[in-house]
């Protein structure tokens, strides 16, 4: 996609969906395209971290292989999850 270029998007909404986005993008302080492409672009992350298949060129194979078999940096972070599992950090 071309950041020279705005891509527009013409979606017919019954009124009832209407009414119900509409009234989100309100309580989030948002106008109506941008609550939209956020829900977009929510959903789209999803899709794709969802995604069981990844598609890898021939020549670029070696160099994928070497990424997953490399060691993971030791981070705080990292050393943290692994030491106190998910969602240790959301209770504090």
């Amino acid at each position: 996609m071309s950041a020279a270029r705005d891509d527009r998007l013409s979606v017919p909404l019954p009124p009832d969906s209407a009414e119900v986005i509409r009234d989100a993008a309100e309580g989030e302080g948002l106008s109506l395209e941008d609550f939209a492409v956020e829900a977009m672009k929510r959903y789209a992350r999803e899709v794709l971290a969802d995604r069981r298949l990844f598609r890898v060129p021939d020549t670029d194979w070696s160099a994928f292989e070497a990424l997953l078999n490399a060691p993971s940096a030791d981070t705080l972070r990292l050393r943290r999850l692994l030491d106190e599992g998910p969602g240790a950090d959301k209770a504090e």
